[in-house]
């Protein structure tokens, strides 16, 4: 504890003595600049800047979805514990009690962390979800997005998923852990415009089962809903997030720097 300790005040010590520094610090999300600020950054040198996707690349994806909604809920990302996959796989127990049909896609590299690999495979076991829940390794996005109803992320920690964004350009609602920018991402946050667009799925508490079953039986179970969501996904990524914003942001800064 007293190395790490002192490792975390030495990497503190260096981010003060960069913001010093620095012209202009940019951050991915409004609550990161606010805690770059808490560490001693300028708020008059922190700006905001988001990420961005290629919409129109997703749009294949989007354009190969059929008009019935898939009872997949698809967590795309690395089996490790900061993902927390172990309750994904609790909630999926809950889901499949009302929706039989449900399954749960689990699309990411599991080689990172091989024991977390196998204490969740066991829990699959445990639940009798043999049938319901699928390990599909590592996946292009855009071949399993279609296949999909709802894009999910538990994490217990994230920054700013591009993963959310490239699933809404594809046309997939999302419910997500309270983590990083997710409730932003999904309930707008950049401004009243954005808030205004509406939600685009759900933003649930860390390690939840029931709050995330609850939201993925709402939402694949209401088309109405789903719809709805999809509409605002659509819209908020085209208007807000896309790379050539992302990318235009970033030459106006460094043109202003070069200046």
């Amino acid at each position: 504890d007293h190395i790490r300790n002192l490792w975390i005040r030495f990497f503190e010590s260096i981010g003060k003595f960069i913001y010093h520094a620095s012209k202009i610090i940019i951050s991915l999300f409004d609550d990161a600049r606010k805690i770059q600020i808490s560490y001693g950054a300028d708020p008059s040198k922190c700006i905001v800047i988001p990420n961005g996707v290629d919409v129109e690349g997703y749009s294949q994806a989007l354009n190969k979805r059929t008009t019935e909604i898939p009872k997949v809920i698809t967590l795309l990302g690395r089996v490790v514990p900061i993902k927390d996959i172990k309750t994904f796989i609790k909630s999926i127990r809950i889901v499949v009690n009302k929706v039989p049909e449900a399954e749960g896609w689990i699309v990411g590299p599991t080689d990172e962390d091989p024991e977390y690999f196998e204490e969740c495979k066991r829990l699959v076991e445990v639940y009798n979800l043999e049938n319901n829940i699928k390990f599909l390794g590592f996946q292009n996005p855009k071949d399993i997005f279609p296949k999909t109803g709802i894009l999910t992320l538990t994490s217990i920690s994230e920054g700013m998923p591009l993963v959310i964004l490239e699933g809404f350009a594809a046309g997939l609602p999302a419910v997500a852990t309270d983590v990083g920018s997710c409730r932003q991402l999904i309930y707008g946050g950049l401004n009243e415009e954005d808030v205004k667009i509406g939600k685009a799925g759900e933003v649930v508490p860390i390690a939840n089962p029931e709050k995330l079953a609850q939201a993925y039986i709402e939402i694949l179970t209401d088309e109405k809903k789903w719809n709805l969501y999809q509409k605002s996904a659509l819209e908020r990524v085209n208007k807000f997030y896309r790379k050539e914003q992302f990318l235009d942001n970033y030459r106006k800064i460094y043109k202003e720097v070069l200046a």
